[in-house]
Protein backbone atom coordinates (compact mmCIF):
# COMPACT_ATOMS: atom_id res chain seq x y z
CA UNK A 1 0.00 0.00 0.00
CA UNK A 2 1.19 3.35 -0.82
CA UNK A 3 1.15 5.95 2.24
CA UNK A 4 -0.19 9.38 1.97
CA UNK A 5 2.81 10.55 2.62
CA UNK A 6 4.70 9.54 -0.55
CA UNK A 7 1.34 11.21 -2.48
CA UNK A 8 1.50 14.26 -1.06
CA UNK A 9 5.80 14.08 -2.00
CA UNK A 10 4.84 13.49 -5.53
CA UNK A 11 2.48 16.25 -5.25
CA UNK A 12 5.14 18.75 -4.55
CA UNK A 13 7.42 17.36 -7.39
CA UNK A 14 5.17 17.88 -9.43
CA UNK A 15 3.89 21.48 -7.92
CA UNK A 16 7.29 22.19 -9.31
CA UNK A 17 8.16 20.26 -12.35
CA UNK A 18 4.70 20.88 -14.05
CA UNK A 19 2.82 23.66 -12.58
CA UNK A 20 6.35 25.64 -11.32
CA UNK A 21 5.44 26.69 -8.08
CA UNK A 22 8.11 26.25 -5.40
CA UNK A 23 5.75 28.06 -2.51
CA UNK A 24 3.20 25.28 -3.26
CA UNK A 25 5.35 22.36 -3.04
CA UNK A 26 6.99 24.09 0.38
CA UNK A 27 3.57 24.26 1.74
CA UNK A 28 3.12 20.70 0.72
CA UNK A 29 6.64 19.50 2.45
CA UNK A 30 5.82 21.42 5.24
CA UNK A 31 2.81 19.27 5.46
CA UNK A 32 4.35 16.26 5.45
CA UNK A 33 6.89 17.05 7.69
CA UNK A 34 4.35 17.87 10.54
CA UNK A 35 1.89 15.08 10.39
CA UNK A 36 5.14 12.56 8.74
CA UNK A 37 3.51 9.83 11.39
CA UNK A 38 0.07 10.16 10.44
CA UNK A 39 0.32 10.20 6.73
CA UNK A 40 3.27 7.40 6.46
CA UNK A 41 0.10 5.33 8.07
CA UNK A 42 -2.06 6.69 6.22
CA UNK A 43 -3.20 5.28 2.54
CA UNK A 44 -2.85 7.18 -0.83
CA UNK A 45 -6.13 9.42 -1.72
CA UNK A 46 -8.51 9.73 -4.92
CA UNK A 47 -9.47 13.12 -5.09
CA UNK A 48 -13.07 13.50 -6.88
CA UNK A 49 -12.38 16.87 -7.60
CA UNK A 50 -8.92 18.03 -8.15
CA UNK A 51 -7.20 22.02 -8.61
CA UNK A 52 -7.70 22.00 -11.68
CA UNK A 53 -11.33 21.33 -11.58
CA UNK A 54 -12.01 23.74 -8.82
CA UNK A 55 -10.46 26.37 -11.40
CA UNK A 56 -12.77 25.05 -14.51
CA UNK A 57 -15.88 25.17 -11.94
CA UNK A 58 -15.09 28.38 -10.46
CA UNK A 59 -15.28 29.79 -13.90
CA UNK A 60 -18.08 27.79 -15.79
CA UNK A 61 -20.53 30.07 -15.27
CA UNK A 62 -18.44 33.68 -16.08
CA UNK A 63 -15.47 35.63 -16.79
CA UNK A 64 -13.65 36.84 -13.61
CA UNK A 65 -10.68 38.55 -12.03
CA UNK A 66 -7.98 37.38 -10.09
CA UNK A 67 -9.45 37.80 -6.99
CA UNK A 68 -13.21 36.58 -7.62
CA UNK A 69 -11.26 33.27 -8.86
CA UNK A 70 -9.22 32.95 -5.50
CA UNK A 71 -12.52 33.48 -3.52
CA UNK A 72 -14.47 31.63 -5.63
CA UNK A 73 -12.50 28.74 -5.79
CA UNK A 74 -12.00 28.82 -1.98
CA UNK A 75 -15.25 28.81 -0.97
CA UNK A 76 -16.18 26.06 -4.24
CA UNK A 77 -13.54 23.93 -2.08
CA UNK A 78 -14.70 24.89 1.41
CA UNK A 79 -18.35 23.65 0.29
CA UNK A 80 -17.40 20.78 -1.69
CA UNK A 81 -14.94 19.17 0.93
CA UNK A 82 -17.68 18.81 3.35
CA UNK A 83 -19.19 15.68 0.81
CA UNK A 84 -16.33 15.05 -1.60
CA UNK A 85 -12.07 14.13 -1.21
CA UNK A 86 -11.01 17.78 -2.87
CA UNK A 87 -7.27 17.84 -2.98
CA UNK A 88 -6.30 20.86 -0.80
CA UNK A 89 -5.62 24.34 -3.19
CA UNK A 90 -3.48 25.55 0.06
CA UNK A 91 -5.53 28.26 0.46
CA UNK A 92 -4.31 31.24 3.08
CA UNK A 93 -5.93 34.46 3.94
CA UNK A 94 -4.08 37.73 4.23
CA UNK A 95 -6.81 40.34 5.14
CA UNK A 96 -4.40 43.63 4.57
CA UNK A 97 -3.68 42.65 1.02
CA UNK A 98 -5.52 43.32 -2.58
CA UNK A 99 -5.81 39.41 -3.10
CA UNK A 100 -7.22 38.32 0.69
CA UNK A 101 -7.52 34.67 -0.64
CA UNK A 102 -4.59 33.66 -2.17
CA UNK A 103 -3.58 30.48 -3.42
CA UNK A 104 0.14 29.73 -5.28
CA UNK A 105 -1.24 26.35 -5.82
CA UNK A 106 -4.43 27.62 -7.66
CA UNK A 107 -2.08 30.68 -8.89
CA UNK A 108 -0.05 28.28 -10.97
CA UNK A 109 -2.91 26.06 -11.99
CA UNK A 110 -4.20 28.85 -13.21
CA UNK A 111 -1.47 29.35 -15.87
CA UNK A 112 -1.12 25.71 -16.63
CA UNK A 113 -4.60 25.76 -17.65
CA UNK A 114 -4.01 28.50 -20.17
CA UNK A 115 -0.92 26.63 -21.38
CA UNK A 116 -2.98 23.48 -22.29
CA UNK A 117 -6.29 25.74 -23.53
CA UNK A 118 -8.65 25.65 -20.74
CA UNK A 119 -8.80 29.10 -20.16
CA UNK A 120 -7.62 32.21 -21.62
CA UNK A 121 -6.92 35.49 -19.86
CA UNK A 122 -4.42 37.95 -18.00
CA UNK A 123 -6.36 39.88 -15.69
CA UNK A 124 -9.69 38.32 -16.31
CA UNK A 125 -9.84 34.53 -17.15
CA UNK A 126 -12.66 32.49 -18.83
CA UNK A 127 -13.23 29.03 -19.79
CA UNK A 128 -12.25 28.16 -23.78
CA UNK A 129 -14.81 25.81 -25.43
CA UNK A 130 -12.30 23.13 -24.12
CA UNK A 131 -12.52 24.28 -20.85
CA UNK A 132 -15.95 25.08 -20.85
CA UNK A 133 -16.89 21.38 -22.00
CA UNK A 134 -14.67 19.92 -18.89
CA UNK A 135 -15.78 22.17 -16.66
CA UNK A 136 -19.57 20.61 -17.77
CA UNK A 137 -18.85 17.37 -17.55
CA UNK A 138 -17.03 17.59 -13.81
CA UNK A 139 -20.43 19.29 -12.55
CA UNK A 140 -22.12 16.42 -14.20
CA UNK A 141 -20.32 14.40 -11.79
CA UNK A 142 -21.84 16.46 -8.86
CA UNK A 143 -25.47 15.79 -7.45
CA UNK A 144 -28.11 18.90 -8.76
CA UNK A 145 -28.13 19.98 -4.94
CA UNK A 146 -24.43 20.35 -5.01
CA UNK A 147 -24.64 22.12 -8.75
CA UNK A 148 -27.18 24.54 -7.95
CA UNK A 149 -25.17 25.52 -4.62
CA UNK A 150 -22.26 26.37 -6.90
CA UNK A 151 -23.63 28.01 -9.14
CA UNK A 152 -25.71 30.51 -6.87
CA UNK A 153 -21.62 30.96 -4.91
CA UNK A 154 -20.54 31.59 -8.20
CA UNK A 155 -23.30 34.16 -8.59
CA UNK A 156 -22.68 36.15 -5.28
CA UNK A 157 -19.26 36.02 -6.13
CA UNK A 158 -19.88 38.26 -9.36
CA UNK A 159 -22.51 40.31 -8.05
CA UNK A 160 -19.82 41.92 -5.55
CA UNK A 161 -18.18 45.08 -7.62
CA UNK A 162 -16.26 46.18 -4.68
CA UNK A 163 -13.65 44.61 -2.97
CA UNK A 164 -14.56 45.58 0.49
CA UNK A 165 -18.03 44.15 -0.59
CA UNK A 166 -15.94 41.02 -1.26
CA UNK A 167 -14.32 40.80 1.80
CA UNK A 168 -17.42 41.20 3.62
CA UNK A 169 -18.90 38.25 1.67
CA UNK A 170 -15.76 36.18 2.52
CA UNK A 171 -15.61 37.08 6.34
CA UNK A 172 -19.60 36.29 6.82
CA UNK A 173 -19.30 32.49 5.13
CA UNK A 174 -16.34 32.19 7.56
CA UNK A 175 -17.61 33.06 10.65
CA UNK A 176 -21.10 33.32 10.48
CA UNK A 177 -21.94 37.00 10.88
Amino acid sequence: MESRAKQLLEESIDEVEKYGSFTSMYLLLKKVYSDFEKLTKEGRIDYNIKVDDLILISLHEREMNKISLFVSSFLIYDYLSKNYIVQDGLFYFRWNKRIFVYSPRIESHIYYLIRLGYLQGIKNFKLTNRGYEEAESILLSLNCEDRKNIKNIIIDICLKTKLKELKEYVKKYLFNY
